[in-house]
C-alpha cells in the first residue's frame, strides 16, 4: 500500500472509481509499474459519478493524469463548433509584402492533371485566413469577394502588393465604437446567435425591500464598470495583420490594413502601379560600368501612352488586341541603403502587359552595354517598324518587385492595430494618443523585419568574402580569358557571354499579336475548346494591373 501514498487526491479518486467500475463489470484490470491501471478512462461514467461524493470528477488526459485548468478550458473550447454566419463581417484591404523567390508566383493555381497544388503566395494566404476563421473554411477567395492589384509571376515579389476582403469583424452594431460603414463594408451576422435569458427565481423578487437596495448596489457597480470602461480607450476591431502574421510563413507578412468605406475594389481603383528592379553598374570583374546617361535617355522615350507589343510576352489565350499602355515615370536612383553600386529602375505606369518590365530592362542593359543606341527604345514602339518582337532574352525575376499601388488620396488609410476610425487626418496629438490602438505590435513587428534584414546582410557579407579574399591575394584585376568576347547582364547577377552580338533589327521576329491570337483561337476550336467564340471580338483581358 506504499505506493498508494504517493498519489495525489484526485488520482486516487481515479482509481477508486475505475476499480469499482471494473469490478460492476467483472473486468479484470492490469496494473502499471506505479498502480495505476494502464487502462484509465480518460472521463468518468454517469454512474461513476452517481456513486462518488460531491467533490467534482476530474478528466484524465492521455497519461492518466488530471488535466489542468488552461488544458481543461482548451479542450471545451475546441469542442465548440465554429459557426462563421454568426459573426459580422465587414470589407478592408491589406498590404501584403512577400518574397517572390520560393514560390510559383502570386496567384493561386489550382491543381492540374492529379498533380498536387504548388505553393504559391495566395496559397499560403488562404491557409493562413482560414487558419485564423477570418474566412468562411472551402469557399476559396472567391467566397470572401478577394481581388489583387496586379499579379506578379514566379520569382518576382511583391513589397506593396494591395488586397481586399471581406473577413470576419469583432465589431457589433451599435457597440459605442467608431461609427460602422452598415451594408456598405460592414454587414451583420447571416445566423446570429440567439442568447437565451434565463427568468429570475420567485424567491428573488419576492421582497421588493431587498431588491430596491440591490439595484442601488447594482447601479453603483455599474457607475463604476462604465468608468473603467470609458477610461479604457475606444471599441476596437481585429488587429488583422498581427493576426496573419502568426500563422504565415516568415516569406509573406502582411504589413497594414484600411477599413473601407466606399465601394473599392484593388484592382480596378488603382491609379497606378510601381515597379522597381535592381542591379549592379558592374556586372561582371572584367566589365566596365553600364552607362547610366544612355540607359536613362533610351527610358525616356517610355514615358507616354505606346503600343508596347515588343516589350512583353504575347499570351493566346488573354485574346488582347490593344498593347497601348502608359507609362507615367521612368527613372534611375541609387540605392539609399547601399553605395552607389546598386541602382534602381523605377517604372510607374497605370497597368503593364506579362513581363513587360522584364523585357524593357533587358533592353536598357543592352543599351548601357553600348551595343545597342537608346533609341532602339522608340524603334521597337513604333509598330510600323517593329510590328512583331525581335527575339531577346528578357531580365531575371529576382530583382524585380511590385513597390507600390497607388489610389485616389483618402480612399485607404492605413494602420497595424485594432483602431478603425479615422486615423492618418487625425492631428499629431490625437495620433499620439491613439497610438497604442492604431500601431499597437508595430515595435516588435519592426524588430522582427529588421533582425531578418541584419541576418540577410551578414549573409550576404560572408558570401562575399569569397571574393573580397582573392581579390586581396592577387592585388591585381582580373582580364578576360578571350579578348573578343562580350558580356552584358540580362538581371539577377546572370549575364550573356558569346564571341559576336547581333543588332535587334537583325535577328529574326516572332509572330504578330494578331497571328498569336488567330492560331489559339484554331487550337482551342479543334481541340472542342470556346476559342472560336473569341472571334473577330475587341478584347482588352490584360487591363488587370500587370501580369509581371
Amino acid at each position: 500500500m506504499a505506493h498508494l501514498a504517493e498519489l495525489s487526491k484526485e488520482e486516487l479518486i481515479a482509481k477508486i472509481e475505475y476499480l469499482e467500475n471494473a469490478a460492476r463489470a467483472k473486468i479484470s484490470a492490469i496494473p502499471s509499474q506505479d498502480g495505476i491501471p494502464a487502462t484509465m478512462p480518460i472521463a468518468p461514467t454517469a454512474s461513476a459519478s452517481a456513486s462518488t461524493s460531491s467533490t467534482p470528477t476530474p478528466v484524465l488526459g492521455e497519461n492518466g493524469k488530471p488535466l489542468r485548468k488552461h488544458e481543461r478550458k482548451v479542450l471545451k473550447k475546441s469542442d465548440k463548433p465554429f459557426s462563421f454566419h454568426s459573426h459580422p463581417t465587414r470589407h478592408i484591404a491589406l498590404m501584403i509584402s512577400y518574397y517572390g523567390w520560393p514560390y510559383c508566383g502570386l496567384a493561386l493555381q489550382p491543381p492540374i492533371g492529379g498533380k498536387p497544388a504548388v505553393d504559391t503566395v495566395e496559397s499560403e494566404f488562404l491557409k493562413a485566413l482560414e487558419k485564423t476563421k477570418l474566412i468562411e473554411e472551402g469557399q476559396g477567395l472567391e467566397g470572401c469577394g478577394y481581388s489583387r492589384c496586379g499579379r506578379t509571376d514566379r520569382g518576382v515579389s511583391g513589397h506593396g502588393q494591395v488586397v481586399n476582403l471581406w473577413v470576419r469583424s469583432l465589431r457589433k452594431r451599435d457597440d459605442g465604437g467608431e461609427q460602422l460603414p452598415y451594408e456598405v463594408s460592414w454587414k451583420d451576422a447571416r445566423d446570429p446567435i440567439e442568447v437565451k435569458v434565463k427568468p429570475l427565481p420567485i424567491e428573488e423578487i419576492a421582497d421588493t425591500e431587498t431588491d430596491d437596495k440591490n439595484k442601488k448596489k447594482k447601479n453603483k457597480k455599474k457607475e463604476a464598470y462604465d468608468t473603467v470602461k470609458s477610461s479604457s480607450g475606444p471599441i476596437l476591431e481585429f488587429p488583422y495583420p498581427k493576426l496573419l502574421n502568426s500563422v504565415l510563413p516568415p516569406s509573406i507578412r502582411v504589413l497594414a490594413w484600411s477599413p473601407l468605406h466606399q465601394e473599392f475594389d484593388s484592382r480596378f481603383s488603382c491609379s497606378y502601379r510601381h515597379y522597381k528592379y535592381a542591379f549592379h553598374l558592374r556586372p561582371t570583374p572584367t566589365t566596365p560600368l553600364l552607362d547610366l546617361g544612355l540607359m536613362s535617355e533610351g527610358a525616356g522615350y517610355l514615358i507616354g501612352e505606346n503600343d508596347h507589343r515588343n516589350f512583353c510576352k504575347l499570351d493566346g489565350s488573354k485574346q488582347i488586341k490593344n498593347h497601348k499602355r502608359t507609362v507615367l515615370k521612368a527613372y534611375f536612383e541609387t540605392d539609399p541603403q547601399t553605395n552607389a553600386d546598386r541602382i534602381i529602375f523605377n517604372l510607374v505606369g497605370t497597368a503593364f502587359l506579362w513581363h513587360q518590365v522584364r523585357h524593357i530592362i533587358a533592353i536598357l542593359f543592352l543599351i548601357g552595354s553600348k551595343l545597342e543606341k537608346p533609341e532602339i527604345v522608340k524603334d521597337l514602339l513604333d509598330v510600323e517598324k517593329y510590328p512583331s518582337k525581335p527575339i531577346y532574352t528578357m531580365g531575371d525575376p529576382l530583382p524585380l518587385t511590385l513597390y507600390e499601388c497607388g489610389y485616389e488620396e483618402g480612399i485607404l488609410d492605413w494602420r497595424f492595430g485594432g483602431y478603425d476610425g479615422p486615423y492618418k487626418s487625425l492631428t499629431d496629438q490625437r495620433k499620439e494618443e491613439l497610438y497604442a490602438c492604431a500601431m499597437g505590435g508595430r515595435e516588435g513587428f519592426e524588430r522582427q523585419l529588421l533582425g531578418a534584414s541584419q541576418e540577410a546582410d551578414l549573409r550576404s557579407w560572408q558570401i562575399n568574402g569569397s571574393l573580397r579574399k582573392l581579390q586581396e591575394v592577387y592585388g591585381t584585376p582580373a582580364k578576360k580569358d578571350k579578348k573578343d568576347q562580350i558580356t552584358y547582364p540580362v538581371g539577377g547577377g546572370e549575364v550573356i557571354i558569346g564571341m559576336n552580338y547581333k543588332k535587334l533589327e537583325n535577328r529574326p521576329r516572332g509572330e504578330t499579336p494578331d497571328e498569336v491570337n488567330r492560331k489559339w483561337r484554331e487550337l482551342k476550336g479543334r481541340a472542342g475548346g470556346r476559342g472560336k467564340k473569341y472571334e473577330g471580338m475587341d478584347l482588352d483581358l490584360a487591363e488587370d494591373g500587370g501580369d509581371e
